[in-house]
């Protein structure tokens, strides 16, 4: 049984499959500037777009009303690292290099490996931004480096960039007033942040160096030096992540604006404040597409890395981040995987569309690619989008299912149409089952009533993974580890509810 937007469109695809770039030329110029835009954190409902009430989203809100919003779209995992490293290079988890935010374990499940094998990191197939520069763009890269996976000196620019400015790591990102930055290959240091005052604080003021202010004005400015020629900025912002415990747990903000006079936590405030300076900088980069007289030759895409993280808050239920999906970061439950995507193209991407068609951040590439005008990478797990986005449905290329794994509590699951499938612990632990279009909560496990359908469920999670060349890294055990650390953190709020 398949979803009709799985299912295959008629003798257009057949064409469509011969050649992608030739499918959609009639629609598509040659080589737009292209910006990627990727939150941090982001839930499902926390833009008003996609339902938020209290948090103030209007840039974005309007981005989406001048283009297609995405109900369907999922990250490439639940968390920051492996969900990068999917749309970064176009695999999705089954296929991907890497599988979680900590290192593979060590092959009796005792411990993690101390460093990334050779095999797996750096990447040795062609990342995203290897190729839109082989496409003939100037690319540049604002915020998180590459996956987030530290690089040596000399390498930060060597899988695509002309231009890299960002943090080095994924830890070096919780820091919202940095004391060291990387421009390329050199280091740059914020004395101005050093203070007491600016390191502990949420409410900083109208002091020290914020990097989500400086990236934007980096944004900025590469669009402006490079205006005559096709560009592609990827910006993976920080927002709305927070800071890890020991430098306290308050997301940091210049001011809480227009949220001081609100009765919420202090906590609340400094997140709602985050993501709506986040919103004002999405405005800022399309007004300046305006000003450069560029915005008609741009394509903006706006997503998330993963869904809600209710730690940052206090797991208060203020702002019901992720709306009715189940679950958050770290789960393969909708909550933890759906995510926002917002594309806007003026004059070739017709204003307030909505689009359902199941598709996942290892689409990117191929989406990219066919916009570029290049053939998508063979090594690509995904599908070009290029004809939802402008307005062509039954030129689009067909799947039959999407597929996840994690291995913080070894998790698997698979979107086969209307069918929604999870699995924790190991590849002998029983398969839940959820019907999305009747119980997008995934509250009723209808497994039992459906053998048919788990079968096949089955049989995916088996296939969708075989072959990889990473599997050796990434073992799933038959059945659940309780002795392992952080897989023990999943299966406790299994049975005690996640907060």
């Amino acid at each position: 049984m398949k979803h009709p937007s799985f299912a295959i469109a008629g003798l257009s695809l057949i064409v469509c499959t011969l050649g992608l770039v030739t499918c959609a030329a009639d629609a598509a110029p040659a080589k737009p500037n292209i910006i990627l835009i990727m939150a941090d954190d982001l839930g499902y409902a926390a833009l008003g777009s996609y339902g938020q009430r209290l948090i103030l989203t209007p840039e974005i809100d309007r981005m989406a009303a001048a283009g297609i919003r995405f109900t369907d779209f999922y990250a490439g995992n639940t968390v920051c690292v492996p969900s990068r490293v999917s749309m970064l290079m176009g695999m999705h988890p089954g296929h991907a290099p890497i599988r979680d935010n900590f290192l593979p374990h060590l092959p009796d499940f005792s411990g993690y490996l101390e460093e990334y094998p050779g095999d797996l990191w750096p990447p040795r197939l062609p990342t995203l931004g290897q190729v839109m520069k082989k496409a003939g763009y100037q690319t540049a890269q604002f915020g998180k480096l590459e996956a987030g996976i530290p690089l040596p000196r000399g390498k930060m620019t060597e899988h695509g960039w002309d231009y890299w400015f960002g943090f080095r790591g994924t830890g070096d990102a919780f820091q919202y007033y940095p004391l060291e930055l990387w421009k390329n290959d050199e280091k740059i240091t914020f004395k101005e942040n050093r203070p007491d005052d600016i390191r502990r604080p949420g409410i900083v003021g109208n002091q020290g160096v914020y990097s989500e202010d400086l990236f934007l004005e980096e944004v900025l400015n590469f669009i402006r030096r490079n205006k005559g020629t096709p560009f592609f900025v990827y910006f993976p912002t920080q927002i709305p992540h927070g800071r890890s415990p020991k430098d306290g747990d308050e997301i940091q903000v210049p001011d809480i604006e227009p949220y001081a006079d609100r009765e919420w936590t202090h906590l609340e405030k400094l997140y709602a404040a985050a993501i709506t300076r986040l919103d004002s900088h999405v405005g800022r980069i399309i007004q300046e597409l305006k000003d450069q007289g560029i915005d008609e030759k741009t394509v903006l895409l706006f997503t998330s890395d993963n869904g809600d993280e209710n730690s940052y808050y206090k797991y208060t239920k203020r702002f019901g981040a992720n709306g009715p999906l189940r679950g958050k970061k770290r789960f393969l439950y909708e909550g933890g995987i759906r995510v926002p995507m917002i594309a806007r193209w003026p004059g070739r991407i017709q204003p307030a569309q909505t689009s359902r068609i199941p598709a996942a951040g290892w689409d990117i590439m191929a989406t990219l690619a066919e916009l570029a005008g290049v053939a998508r990478p063979a090594h690509t797990d995904g599908i070009s989008l290029v004809p939802t986005l402008l307005g062509h449905p039954e030129r689009q290329q067909a799947r039959e299912y999407l597929y996840w794994e994690y291995h913080m509590g070894k998790q698997q699951a698979v979107r086969l149409g209307r069918w929604k499938g999870v699995r924790f612990g190991g590849t002998k632990e029983p398969i839940e089952l959820y019907d999305l279009d009747a119980d997008i909560g995934e509250t009723h496990n209808v497994a039992e009533g459906h053998p048919d359908i788990v079968a096949r469920i089955t049989a995916i999670m088996e296939e969708a993974r075989a072959n990889s060349e990473f599997n050796r890294f990434w073992p799933l055990p038959e059945h659940r580890l309780n002795q392992v650390k952080w897989d023990k953190v999943i299966f406790d709020q299994l049975v005690h509810g996640i907060r």
